[in-house]
């Protein structure tokens, strides 16, 4: 396996914009900033509905204005939608399914204390393993807290077998050492059943989308093998575009 060293990367696929009430830019300016700094593919994953600070549900109904490109940037059209119970239920308003799917291009799946009273790591791994049932989730984000403990080896084991990402977030490493080493131990767990993760900025104002670097150090103080990360090559990249596409029966 070849490992992390020199690695760099063509996407931030979890960053906010100011429709997310504490976040401070606009989706043009992320774009912007991404076309002069080498990130060819873009994320829009502003909160879900049951944050306090998420956009209106028409926030969601309208990206459809968006065009594909800003910038010469791919924008995909996304969210970062709230796990709410232990079933893996998501802050997509109930018979709105179809709406919000038909439109949004990329899913990431958080637990916050906002919307999910932290329980036990039974329940929390539960919570994880129903999500994936769901076809339209890539994410499974920011899964390092503390207050939501879980099973990394089930899980991990979990989204290899259907195909979906483990999110490695920069704002969560920077938070200090516990944040760094749970996320040794999830990288452990993916490394062992070939589980693909993506790096994400998780940014709130537009320098900061693609500054990978604290991630970049993690993964090379690891030796975690280059080709589980999906956003350092356009055509892991891609080819998971092209599954996520089959997985969720869209014609391409």
């Amino acid at each position: 396996m070849n490992s992390t060293a020199g690695i760099s990367f063509i996407a931030d696929m979890h960053t906010h914009t100011l429709a997310s009430t504490h976040a401070y830019s606009t989706i043009t300016e992320n774009a912007a900033w991404c076309s002069e700094h080498g990130i060819k593919y873009l994320g829009m994953t502003d909160h879900g509905i049951a944050m306090q600070d998420s956009p209106d549900t028409w926030h969601f109904e309208n990206l459809r204005i968006l065009p594909e490109y800003l910038k010469g940037v791919r924008v995909f059209k996304g969210i970062e939608a709230d796990i709410l119970s232990v079933s893996g239920e998501l802050d997509i308003p109930r018979g709105m399914e179809s709406v919000y799917y038909s439109i949004l291009e990329w899913v990431n799946v958080s637990m916050h204390v906002q919307t999910f009273a932290p329980s036990s790591k039974r329940d929390h791994t539960k919570a994880y393993l129903n999500v994936l049932k769901n076809r339209f989730v890539d994410v499974i984000s920011h899964s390092e807290s503390p207050k939501f403990d879980y099973d990394y080896d089930a899980v991990t084991k979990a989204c290899a077998e259907y195909g979906r990402l483990i999110e490695v977030n920069v704002c969560r490493i920077e938070r200090g050492e516990i944040q760094t080493e749970r996320y040794k131990r999830i990288l452990e767990c993916c490394e062992k059943h070939g589980t693909r993760i993506i790096v994400s900025s998780d940014a709130h104002f537009y320098t900061h989308i693609g500054a990978f670097d604290p991630a970049k150090k993690l993964l090379e103080e690891i030796e975690f093998p280059e080709e589980l990360v999906i956003n350092s090559s356009e055509e892991r990249f891609l080819g998971y575009i092209n599954e996520r596409n089959e997985r969720i029966g869209k014609n391409v």
